[in-house]
């Protein structure tokens, strides 16, 4: 399914018309998928409170569930920026196709256990921050343009640097 379809059948249902009521002021500011066969059919779509909170809805087969506010922890005062899906150009399909290609050209032997995707808005970008747990205990982060196909960050980095100090 594609990402509009995805925040379409969310905007519409009752569920989120219900709790748009009540939140005029909040925004579109993420789409997430975890790509494994148990989470095939869950899309997380979050949305960010006045109140520095973030609201998200899982999106399931045949299910639209509201997972409560939580505090959003993020440095600096700087607001989470409006997801625009409008300017999604490429399908996470096709996101996906670039991810993998750099992965096999530039990152070999790096191959994934585990791919996570958000769309998000980052520096005035619209891209598909995606995320490979690797097979070598490493994480392969890729950000690609969700407009124009251009990969905007590719990092290696041992899983290990993010342990508990």
């Amino acid at each position: 399914m594609e990402i509009k379809d995805i925040v379409t059948r969310l905007e519409s249902s009752s569920e989120f018309e219900e709790w748009a009521k009540e939140n005029k002021a909040s925004y579109l500011v993420h789409v997430f998928k975890m790509m494994d066969k148990l989470n095939k059919y869950i899309w997380q779509v979050g949305y960010y409170n006045r109140n520095n909170t973030m609201t998200t809805f899982v999106i399931e087969k045949d299910d639209i569930k509201i997972v409560p506010e939580e505090k959003i922890f993020k440095p600096g005062k700087e607001k989470i920026k409006r997801l625009d899906v409008s300017k999604v150009k490429i399908d996470l399909e096709k996101a996906l196709e670039i991810a993998d290609k750099l992965q096999k050209t530039e990152y070999k032997g790096n191959d994934p256990l585990k791919i996570i995707v958000i769309l998000q808005n980052i520096e005035s970008k619209t891209l598909y921050n995606i995320t490979y747990i690797t097979q070598t205990f490493n994480t392969l982060n890729m950000r690609v343009d969700a407009g124009n196909k251009k990969i905007l960050k590719k990092e290696l980095t041992p899983l290990m640097q993010f342990r508990a100090k």
